[in-house]
Formats: C-alpha cells, structure tokens, sequence
C-alpha cells in the first residue's frame, strides 16, 4: 500500500469516526433537550391549571399529549381536572390513556378507581329512588352499596357536599351493660318516697 493509499484510509477512518461519535451524541442531546422542553411546557400548563382556567389547561394537555404520545403524564393532568369537575366519565377516559402508556402511574389507578366507584354510587342512588324497582335487581342493589359504604366509608363514594353525616354505630346508642334505665333513674331521683 502506497503513502497516498494509507493517508486516504487513515482520513476515511478518521471520517468514519468523527461520524459515528457525532450519531452517539446527538441522539443524547436531542433526547435530552426533548426531555427538558417537555418538562417545561408541562410546568407552564399545570400553572394554568392551578388557575381557573380548567378547559385552556386540559387544551394545552391534550396538545402536548399529541406531541409526545408515549407519555402518561398529560393524561393523568387531564383526569385529575376531570376528577374535580365531577366529570367522572371523562375522567376514568383519561385515566385509561395515561394507564395504557404507564401501567404503575398511582395518580391513573387512583383518579380510575375512585371515579368509577362514584359513578357507581350515583347509578346506586338512581337505582333506589326508582320506586318502580323490585325484586332481586333492588336487593342487589342495596347490598352492593351496603358493602361499598362498609368497605370504603361514604366520604370516599360521595363527593363532601353530598355526603351524609356520620351515623352513630348501634353499640354506641344501647345502654351499657349494668346501668340502670333512664325512666328508672328519673324516678328515683324526683325525690318521690314512694320511688326509694
């Protein structure tokens, strides 16, 4: 191989090199910098939503989410806001577009499955209040929401506005073991001596 053949390869290589460090690092830095605008725009839109512009903020969101359809994040925004709407359907919907992109996101499962059991508890409600109900399909019903109330408590079922004060258990209303009957107790201390 000639000097001038050795210099050709040597640059070639030289070339082939520069080249393929340069794929290495742009990807990298353009991941990096999609990242980091993401991240941005993601602040500015949840600043929005902070605000009382609800509908301009899940606008924004689901533009973002077109953007960068691989993330979960924007969706899960959207449900929350939906959430506190009392938009339950609407948020369940996007519960499950951040749920498909992230299975483990916790703000998904929790908007999801609070959500529905709030529609449930309304379809519940709607259930009992139809006097033309009867039969098995009403009992069904009340012992699921018997055991919906037993299990979760009302406060989580019903949004705060709605829900019903507590009710006193029946242990806490009977007497107490060995305690004498308030007509009793009346009587004997009226001061009657006839009572004593």
């Amino acid at each position: 191989m000639s000097k001038r053949h050795f210099a050709s390869a040597a640059i070639a290589l030289a070339v082939a090199t520069g080249l393929l460090s340069g794929c290495e690092t742009a990807p990298t830095r353009l991941a990096v910098g999609q990242a980091e605008s993401f991240a941005r725009e993601m602040a500015e839109i949840d600043a929005v939503a902070k605000s009382a512009d609800k509908d301009g903020a899940i606008h924004r969101y689901q533009q973002l989410a077109a953007a960068n359809p691989g993330k979960a994040e924007p969706w899960a925004r959207i449900a929350q806001i939906r959430f506190g709407q009392s938009a339950y359907s609407l948020a369940i919907q996007a519960a499950e577009e951040a749920l498909a992109r992230d299975p483990s996101n916790r703000e998904a499962k929790s908007v999801s499955a609070v959500a529905g059991l709030r529609l449930a508890a309304r379809s519940l409600e709607s259930l009992r209040a139809d006097s033309s109900l009867t039969g098995d399909a009403h009992a069904d019903a009340q012992q699921l929401a018997g055991q919906l109330r037993e299990t979760l408590g009302t406060p989580v079922l019903l949004p705060a506005a709605q829900a019903p004060p507590p009710k006193k258990k029946k242990s806490e209303r009977r007497a107490r073991p060995g305690a004498a009957p308030a007509a009793q107790t009346r009587i004997r201390d009226s001061g009657d001596p006839a009572s004593r």
